[in-house]
């Protein structure tokens, strides 16, 4: 057979090279079903022959390309099917060609251990999937592949208008041993707020019970007052409130060899500016354990420890211990539920930090999409006492409630990213007046979605 195979070859790339004046007319398509067919049957060195001979004819056919990058990387030459992969996606006339383009170069990006350029390639071959079950298959690659790069690269980013950019009070009163005073500024100017976070990962060799990773993070907040600001406080500037915060983190996952349950451990050092200026430094440290407690249900408790280093005031450094606890759950119809209790306690010298507060969290997921969107909400309730009366005879007390609900639309996005809509309501009611607030935001971000 290898011989018809070789024989066929020669005969095929002899009726492509022959001279202009030669009464033989090439089959174009059968050779490249040839190649096919040779590179199906583990023969690409055959197959690079007979593809050599075709590109001659014509270089920027891309099919040609496709099965040319096909067989160099069977042959082991994975730069060169690299190259040919993506000479391929650059002629190809069509989003299917592109799609399988696209793939063909990520095959070999990977198989050169170029795994990074290799999912970017994969969210190429994404955007021009044919249907949904391509777009599942570039998925499952692209989950693969990631798990094999031990780089890992997120962004996110948003921009959010609000009615309360400035975090304002919902009254200008302000009430100090039982006077009363009026603030003009202390009122509510609209906005945009902008958020950006960008974060690199490594993750060490993994073993069957240990997996853990090295990170470097950075996180900004910009906002931009509205034109209300000139005549509420005309001293008040958008500088005021940026905030960014550069993050060092190892996290690591441990799990038994015969157990159900996985422990996380992490740990990070942050340093942060506010208004441009250095504000504190800070560490933490924290623990998890999540295990399984009915079919599609799981339970985990978590602890951390956090400690605040105030480079602007030291006397409002603090130390913070949370405690933890969360259920999740994959309902029957797919749905996803998950409820989390978190109690705080944190000690300072400053009485305006010192407190111990308790948060409920709950989100519903639905699995199926309303009108192409992925829908999730969520509610929030917390509880805040503060340890000692400063503003007025009795202690601070905060009760915040926020509702939100998000919509992903996966069919508008592009590259595995999608846009998110998010709508935002959060009302904090306190019995000391200049901390009672109100906003609503509705923010527009960009997601990956594998």
């Amino acid at each position: 057979m290898r011989l018809l195979h070789l024989l066929a070859v020669t005969l095929f790339c002899a009726a492509i090279a022959s001279t202009a004046h030669a009464q033989t007319e090439v089959d174009i398509a059968t050779a490249k079903r040839l190649a096919v067919v040779l590179i199906a049957k583990g023969q690409p060195r055959a197959a690079h022959e007979v593809l050599s001979a075709l590109l001659q004819r014509n270089s920027k056919d891309p099919e040609i390309l496709i099965s040319m990058s096909r067989a160099e990387r069977q042959m082991g030459a994975f730069s060169q099917a690299a190259a040919s992969g993506r000479a391929a996606f650059r002629y190809a006339s069509n989003p299917t060609l592109k799609y399988i383009a696209a793939r063909v170069t990520a095959e070999a990006l990977a198989s050169n251990n170029q795994h990074t350029m290799a999912q970017i390639w994969l969210r190429r071959a994404g955007q021009n999937a044919p249907d949904a079950q391509a777009k599942t298959s570039i998925q499952r690659d692209y989950s693969y592949v990631r798990s094999r790069n031990p780089w890992s690269f997120n962004f996110d980013g948003s921009i959010a208008p609000t009615d309360n950019a400035n975090d304002a009070p919902t009254s200008d009163e302000i009430v100090i041993g039982g006077l009363i005073f009026l603030d003009p500024t202390a009122r509510p100017i609209p906005g945009l707020e902008l958020n950006f976070s960008a974060m690199a990962s490594y993750r060490l060799p993994a073993t069957e019970t240990r997996q853990t990773q090295f990170s470097l993070a950075y996180d900004a907040r910009r906002v931009q007052l509205g034109s209300e600001a000139a005549t509420i406080d005309p001293d008040l500037k958008d500088s005021d409130f940026a905030f960014d915060r550069v993050t060092f983190g190892w996290a690591g996952k441990f799990r038994r060899t015969q157990g159900t349950g996985v422990f996380d451990l992490s740990s990070n050092l942050f340093l942060d500016w506010n208004g441009g200026a250095r504000s504190q430094n800070g560490q933490a440290i924290a623990a998890g354990y999540t295990f399984p407690v009915a079919d599609q249900q799981w339970l985990r408790f978590g602890g951390s420890l956090e400690n605040l280093d105030r480079v602007d005031n030291p006397l409002r450094s603090s130390t913070t211990l949370r405690l933890s606890a969360g259920w999740n759950a994959r309902l029957q119809n797919r749905d996803a539920l998950g409820v989390r209790l978190t109690l705080s306690e944190t000690e300072s010298a400053s009485l305006a930090v010192a407190h111990h507060s308790s948060r409920l969290r709950a989100y519903y997921t639905l699995a199926d999409p309303v009108m192409s969107a992925k829908i999730s909400f969520a509610a929030d309730l917390r509880g805040t006492l503060f340890d000692e009366p400063l503003y007025s005879a009795e202690r601070r007390k905060d009760t915040a409630v926020a509702i939100s609900a998000s919509a992903t639309f996966s069919d508008w996005g592009r590259l595995g990213f999608a846009p998110v809509v998010e709508l935002r309501n959060e009302r904090v009611r306190s019995n000391v007046a200049r901390f009672d607030t109100r906003s609503t935001q509705l923010s527009l971000s960009i997601r990956s979605t594998y």
